[in-house]
């Protein structure tokens, strides 16, 4: 081992979605005398950082969920001191410098070293003891908590009742009991109380009573350097009453009734005679699961309060977000609720929190429960679409899944993260590097030069025709894609894309969508010298594709009707890119297929394929209509008509797509949607 000295047995969070990689760190750190904490995803890192309070943690760029960014973003707003060191085998250059602006301490590709990896986690604790010695006093100051009462705002009569309780246990110089299940805030009622008391200049100190024996109880409530003294003339907040024995329960009645500061008890089940001993000043909280009413209220207040927190613009709420989660077992626990709503604010860079957020801060499991509020507030509508016979139910993944490879293009290592999204939130493309979105749609196209690239800004996504192929093939209508740059081209074609679709499960939504149906002729491109691309009416959505190049690929033509997902895996999704070798140097003249291997695509000269057997006698041809089925999802929707292809590319893809969507809009009114009915 290197003879690097750890911090005193500092807390090391590993996050990644890897665990052989999880393992192998905790190995590694364990055997150095570093304390080490496991988590697979962001959402689980994030809430092991507010219970665990680690002191550094190795984070992966590419995990589920919440990405390695944002991620860092949000463990950063928890705790500016903990130190952060990214882990990628696929992060480009610009990713690296933007983890380092957000406070990452240091960028490591894999396959890292020892050496490394050890190095790199004692410099940056190292690096976090200077650093908290200067700031100490600073961050001290720094930590004030949110407003106490939005806790317990609400228009409920448990709310109200519960107010007037803590006014009143305010106004009386006497201890006070405060029951009710864990997370509904008993620590914040014992606050607010001592901060609307005449003890509010005082110090407010908070003890935990579990596991307490006789000698730990005597130090901890001596008069001298003990809570007591602490508080010092204050108030005493004692967690976990009832985890004392009898015999310290009855000290604790003979220092309460002695005079010691006030104790603001909690207990889930406290003992007869303490109950006895605080007689009227009894607080009793109640679940939100038990008074939804006051969820709205509540959501505003958080939201309010943790916009101003961190400096953020948020100003409303999406009502079906609230509906959702008054309906949902999450508001059961309120402390639950303010972490949903704390990492969704995190998460939030608009001045509206929306349904979006909920899978950007990890709470898949919500998006039903935010499914059947939409419904509830649009019902004439979703029945009136429901009542067609063409409408298809909206879908989206159940689970987040990570796929990790190379840039055809660039050539930087790079990934995707498919994340779940709501009804009604369509293809969004997220760059991991910048965070930010661009929709899936026709505006959006920068570029159709050798592939399709979206593009918002200075920010381009480069190479999506692939990955929308395979979500238009399983009809995946609500979906996050977070990416680096450039989508991966794995092998060439569509396999492994099917594969992680697969893997996360598809979901359908409790909402539909309706296809959209070509009632009449439409073409772009020259018929009679050069490439085109038509489509008709047709019950169906099928592509003939005619390609004629010179030899070796010569004559070929491949027919498609769409049957399902899985028939698309079968017969489009194998078939591979391909590329000519005379066309290679211009490429890179232009600064393109920098990600080129010979295994990552069918590479042709004027006599053979040089580097592989192909999977289909007409793989080429396959290939094209793959592509065309993903240019053709830029139109967000599943689509009904006979599309003929000749020689057409990516450039004439988007033209018709144009031309449909501009139908659609009704700048030509010769296409419809089909109606209801």
């Amino acid at each position: 081992m290197l003879n690097i000295k750890p911090m005193a047995k500092a807390k090391i969070l590993v996050v990644d979605d890897e665990a052989n990689i999880r393992k192998a760190l905790q190995g590694i750190l364990t055997d150095e005398g570093y304390e080490v904490a496991l988590a697979e995803d962001g959402e689980t890192a994030l809430r092991m950082a507010r219970a665990e309070a680690p002191d550094l943690a190795l984070l992966d760029i590419w995990v589920p969920g919440i990405d390695g960014i944002q991620t860092l973003k949000i463990l950063k707003n928890i705790d500016q001191n903990l130190e952060v060191v990214m882990m990628s085998g696929h992060g480009a250059i610009d990713t690296a410098v933007r983890a380092t602006k957000l406070g990452a301490y240091d960028f490591i590709e894999k396959p890292f070293s020892l050496e490394k990896i050890l190095r790199s986690v004692a410099d940056a604790l190292r690096h976090r003891e200077e650093r908290m010695a200067v700031a100490q006093p600073a961050a001290a100051a720094a930590a004030e908590g949110l407003p106490l009462e939005s806790w317990f705002a609400g228009v409920s009569p448990e709310a109200q009742r519960v107010r007037a309780q803590i006014e009143d246990a305010a106004r009386h110089d006497q201890p006070a009991l405060i029951l009710g299940p864990a997370g509904l805030g008993k620590e914040a009622a014992a606050n607010l109380i001592h901060q609307r008391s005449r003890r509010a200049g005082k110090p407010f100190v908070t003890v935990s009573l579990e596991g307490m024996d006789e000698r730990r109880f005597a130090a901890l409530l001596g008069a001298g350097g003990g809570a007591v003294g602490q508080a010092d003339g204050g108030s005493l907040y004692l967690e976990r009453v009832d985890f004392l024995p009898a015999k310290l329960q009855r000290v604790l009645l003979r220092l309460l009734a002695g005079g010691a500061p006030r104790a603001r008890t909690r207990a889930s089940a406290a003992p007869r005679a303490v109950m006895d001993f605080f007689g009227p000043s009894l607080i009793t909280l109640t679940p939100l699961s038990c008074r939804p009413e006051d969820v709205p209220v509540i959501v505003e207040c958080f939201v309010r309060d943790l916009a101003h927190k961190y400096h953020k613009q948020i100003d409303r709420v999406e009502g079906a977000l609230i509906d959702a989660l008054a309906n949902s077992p999450l508001p059961g626990n309120t402390r639950e609720l303010y972490n949903f709503l704390e990492l969704a604010t995190l998460a939030c860079e608009d001045r509206q929190l929306t349904g979006a957020h909920i899978s950007i801060a990890g709470r898949g499991a919500l998006v039903t429960s935010l499914s059947e509020a939409r419904g509830r507030r649009t019902a004439p509508a979703a029945a009136g679409a429901a009542s067609s016979r063409r409408a298809l139910p909206q879908r989206t993944l159940r689970n987040s899944v990570v796929l990790c490879g190379q840039g055809l293009h660039s050539g930087i290592k790079t990934g995707l993260i498919l994340t779940p999204l709501p009804p009604g939130s369509g293809i969004v493309f997220w760059d991991i590097g910048s965070g930010v979105r661009v929709e899936a749609r026709p505006e959006n196209v920068r570029s159709t030069e050798y592939a399709t690239t979206l593009a918002r800004g200075d920010v381009n996504i480069k190479t999506i025709e692939h990955i929308l192929s395979a979500l238009h093939s399983y009809h995946i209508t609500n979906l996050l894609v977070k990416v680096g740059d450039e989508a991966p081209i794995m092998d060439g074609s569509a396999l492994d894309f099917c594969q992680i679709i697969e893997n996360g499960e598809v979901e359908d939504q409790d909402a539909v969508i309706e296809p959209i149906v070509i009632d009449r002729p439409l073409s772009v491109g020259d018929f009679d010298h050069g490439p085109s691309l038509s489509v008709e009416p047709a019950e169906e959505f099928s592509i003939h594709y005619y390609l004629d190049y010179p030899p070796p690929i010569g004559k070929q033509e491949h027919h498609y009707v769409y049957q399902s997902g899985e028939r698309y895996r079968e017969s489009i999704a194998p078939a591979r890119t391909f590329g000519f070798l005379k066309d290679i140097k211009m490429l890179e003249e232009a600064g393109l297929a920098s990600g080129g291997k010979l295994s990552n695509f069918i590479l042709i000269d004027s006599e053979k394929i040089v580097n592989t057997p192909l999977r289909f006698p007409n793989e080429p041809a396959r290939h094209k209509i793959l592509d065309l089925i993903g240019d053709l999802y830029l139109l967000g929707r599943p689509i009904l008509g006979r599309f003929t292809a000749r020689r057409s590319g990516h450039t004439h893809n988007l033209a018709m797509v144009k031309k449909i969507a501009a139908e659609i809009a009704g700048a030509a009114p010769v296409m419809k949607e089909y109606a209801a009915g």
